[in-house]
This record gives C-alpha cells, sequence and structure tokens, in this order.
C-alpha cells in the first residue's frame, strides 16, 4: 500500500509539472509564432492534452468496446465543461476572449450537435469520420487565421511594432523550436503523469472494494481529463487565462472531431453507439454546450460563484451515475 501512495503521489507530481511546461511553451511559442495565446490553447494544447482519450478511444474501438469510445468521448466532455471551467474560475475568474463567444462556442455546438446527428442511424461510419476531420480542418484554418489577426489586434492595442516584438530565447525561428520541445516535453509527462496516478488510484479502489464498473465511471474517465485540468488550473494561476479556456473549449471540440473521426476511420467498421448514450448522455452533453454559452457570454468573465455552480452540475451527475451503477 505505500508503494501504491508513493506511486500516486509521483503521478500527481509529475502532472504538475507537466502543466507547468505545457503553460510555459504554449504562451512562448504563441510569443514566437505571432499568435494569440488563445489560438494556442483551443489547439495545440487541446490536441496535447487530448491525447489519453484519443489512445482509449482508439484502443477501446479495435478492441469492440464501442460504449467505452463513446462514453470516454462524452464523459470527458462533460468533466471539461462543467469541472475543468470551474475550478480554473474558482482560483482565478476567467476573461473570456469575444472570439470565444462569437466563434469557438458556437463551433462547440455545431460539433456535439453534429455528432448526435451522425449517431441517429446508431453508427458513426468511416464516412461520418471523414466528415468529422473535414470540420475538423476548416476550423483549424479559421482559427489560425484568426490567431494572427488576435496578435496584431494586442499588440497593437499595446503600441506595439508586430515586426519589433521579441520572442523569447532569441531569433524568431530557434525560440519556435526550443519552445516546441518544451511544449511537447510538457504534455508527455501529462500523459504518462496522468497514467501512472490513473494505476495508483485503480489499485487503491481495487483494495476499498471498489467494482469495476465503478472504477471507470469515476477514475478512468476523470483520469484521461487530469491533463486538460492541471494545464487549465496552472494557467489560469500563471495569468495565462486564454490558455485556461482555450483549451477547455478545444478539447471539447476536439474530442468530438479529432477523437470519434481519427477512430472511426481506424476502426474502418465504425462506431456504434449504444441507445442509451444517443438517449440520455449526448443530449446532455449538448446541453452542458449550450448551458456555458450565456455563462461565458454574460460580461465574457465566469466568475468564482458560476465556476461553483458548473462544478455542482457535474458532481450531481457523478452521484445520479454512481446510483445509477450501484442499483444496476
Amino acid at each position: 500500500m505505500f508503494l501504491i501512495l508513493v506511486q500516486l503521489v509521483f503521478g500527481g507530481f509529475l502532472l504538475v509539472v507537466g502543466g507547468e511546461f505545457v503553460v510555459r511553451g504554449a504562451s512562448h511559442l504563441a510569443l514566437a509564432a505571432k499568435l494569440s495565446p488563445l489560438f494556442v490553447g483551443l489547439t495545440v494544447v487541446s490536441f496535447g492534452t487530448s491525447a489519453p482519450e484519443l489512445a482509449v478511444s482508439v484502443l477501446t474501438a479495435l478492441e469492440g468496446q464501442a460504449d467505452i469510445t463513446v462514453g470516454n468521448v462524452i464523459g470527458s466532455n462533460l468533466f471539461n465543461l462543467l469541472v475543468i471551467v470551474g475550478v480554473a474560475a474558482m482560483v482565478v475568474p476567467l476573461e473570456v476572449r469575444r472570439q470565444v463567444v462569437r466563434f469557438d462556442l458556437p463551433v462547440m455546438i455545431l460539433a456535439a450537435v453534429l455528432m448526435y446527428v451522425l449517431s441517429i442511424d446508431t453508427v458513426i461510419s468511416l464516412i461520418d469520420g471523414v466528415v468529422l476531420i473535414a470540420v475538423l480542418m476548416a476550423y483549424f484554418a479559421i482559427s489560425f487565421r484568426l490567431g494572427r489577426l488576435q496578435f496584431k489586434s494586442d499588440a497593437a492595442a499595446a503600441g506595439l511594432d508586430i515586426d519589433l516584438v521579441v520572442p523569447p530565447l532569441g531569433s524568431p525561428w530557434r525560440s519556435v523550436l526550443i519552445n516546441t520541445v518544451i511544449l511537447i516535453a510538457g504534455i508527455g509527462l501529462l500523459i504518462f503523469g496522468c497514467q501512472v496516478f490513473v494505476d495508483a488510484s485503480v489499485s487503491i479502489a481495487q483494495r476499498l472494494g471498489m467494482s469495476e464498473a465503478l472504477i471507470g465511471l469515476t477514475i478512468v474517465s476523470i483520469g484521461t481529463s487530469l491533463p486538460e485540468l492541471v494545464t487549465s488550473v496552472m494557467a489560469s494561476l500563471k495569468g495565462q487565462r486564454s490558455i485556461a479556456i482555450g483549451n477547455a473549449v478545444g478539447s471539447t471540440t476536439l474530442n468530438v472531431l479529432a477523437v470519434l473521426g481519427i477512430t472511426s476511420i481506424v476502426a474502418s467498421t465504425g462506431i456504434t453507439v449504444a441507445e442509451k448514450l444517443f438517449q440520455s448522455d449526448l443530449p446532455l452533453m449538448i446541453a452542458c454546450c449550450v448551458l456555458v454559452w450565456p455563462i461565458f457570454a454574460t460580461g465574457r468573465v465566469v466568475s468564482r460563484a458560476e465556476g461553483t455552480v458548473l462544478v455542482v452540475v457535474y458532481t450531481v451527475y457523478l452521484v445520479f451515475l454512481v446510483r445509477s451503477a450501484a442499483g444496476g
């Protein structure tokens, strides 16, 4: 038991260090590449912190466990929107960029609705996966353009000449390279730390007599979202609130477009969507996507009180899940 506790602490330590590296690398990379931190959070950081969801989804789809594949995406998205945004806002109230309200949140809701529409026939097919990836590429292209424009706007507002902005670590290319390495190293530490932490947590849960179903519904589903949580909280503490918001919103969008898209293409026979997930959990995910829109839009700030409400909503959902599993 002592070794398991040491493993738990070590996994937590790796998560914190990885989060520090990701935030530092991402914020400096944004400056070096003349892109807004929001764009980096929405794309590069989100894709990296969504790696555990992608790995779990691909492996379970190949093994024919479609319920876990789709359930992992839905569960992770609920955790992203309710817990990650909520906890980050409870640490430091989050300022929301106008772009998030006007573009990224509508795209996130569109992705969730598209997932529902593609699931009507109970299968997300290879063709559906291609459609999801095509939407993802269009989203990335537009986000890149907006990221460049936002950087220029911020520089102008600060009275800076964009051509004279000096990136960290010297020359632009050297700075981009070094900060990309720091970012990748941070993501690697997050993923490895997540695996160590979840393995230790599962061992402790088994010793306490928790069922496999309950462990899967709680520890495993939450565990794959730990990289996003740690990164967003670290970003909030360091004043990089655009990265915190971008990571949560971007990961939610990528879980649908990238994770489901890639998984359905890899598993060429498609992904079967269980009736329960389609009738209850998927509509709940869409409802939560819509719920956060007015919260983000009101004054373009997610306050501590609003963050607390989001966490309470997730807690009620989790209690319902646990009671349903116990009753089943």
